[in-house]
């Protein structure tokens, strides 16, 4: 899959002046996949300011991680690991992804996983990444699983999309 990558990729550590093309890729993701996403580009009401912050924290932490692929000078896809604080869960994080509808299928969210995986190997400290996905994302879904997280629950009607409860699956791996 890797030979329809753009050229120009780059899978990158988000910097604190990624903050407005970060908030403008999830904006744009929210308008054009909203089958994929729990919410509206008018609900996410993060300032600039709040995203370098939180950019910045994660920087400086062990346990977070953001990741932001590049081409054409623009931001095409994120994916984060936000870590628990608490001592007793500071070996958990959460994985979130995104990647414009325009650039799915060649491989970036294939990339971002390898990039994210390796890092909390090599962490020392994060030992369970999680995530939940939409039972419907079928591409999402066999994404996770080619990178061997399992299915561990469903959460039964927690999305309300065009009149319809959708499942969720809260899926697991244990690096």
């Amino acid at each position: 899959m890797n030979v329809s990558l753009p050229k120009d990729l780059e899978i990158r550590r988000a910097q604190p002046d990624d903050a407005a093309a970060l908030i403008e890729h999830v904006r744009r993701v929210c308008e054009e996949a909203a089958d994929t996403t729990p919410m509206t580009a008018e609900e996410f009401d993060v300032t600039v300011e709040q995203e370098r912050t939180l950019l910045g924290d994660a920087l400086g932490s062990e346990n977070d991680l953001f990741l932001v692929a590049v081409t054409g000078g623009a931001v095409v896809g994120m994916l984060s690991c936000r870590g628990e604080k608490r001592r007793a869960m500071r070996h958990v994080v959460r994985l979130g992804m995104s990647i414009r509808k325009a650039w799915w299928g060649r491989g970036i969210g294939t990339e971002m996983m390898r990039g994210a995986i390796a890092w909390a190997r090599g962490t020392g400290v994060v030992r369970r990444i999680e995530l939940m996905v939409y039972a419907d994302n079928a591409r999402a879904i066999r994404l996770y699983r080619k990178f061997g997280f399992v299915e561990e629950g469903r959460r039964r009607g927690v999305v309300l999309r065009d009149g319809v409860y959708i499942d969720d699956l809260v899926m697991a791996l244990m690096v």
